[in-house]
């Protein structure tokens, strides 16, 4: 995506302290309530590149899977020239 999606509404908010207890549209109001204050809210969307690192993660998972079959191999050999 070359641009950032900004989205700019005006919302009914209710805070309970720090925390959201109620968000309605301009609009549509679910709740008639007096703590509900009107509020300029800005949405921006938050853009997460997990494919990078999804494949590195691939890479490191298949080398340990490598790493592990070749370990086990040695102890099974090192086992085998235990038993004779």
């Amino acid at each position: 995506m070359i641009g950032v999606l900004k989205l700019i509404k005006k919302m009914w908010v209710k805070f309970d302290g720090m925390d959201v207890e109620c968000i309605c549209d301009e609009h549509h109001r679910k709740c008639r309530d007096e703590g509900c204050k009107e509020y300029v809210v800005k949405f921006t969307e938050i853009e997460r590149k997990l494919d990078g690192d999804l494949e590195e993660l691939r890479g490191k998972i298949k080398g340990l899977s490598k790493e592990v079959r070749r370990t086990t191999s040695e102890l099974k050999r090192s086992i085998n020239k235990f038993k004779i």
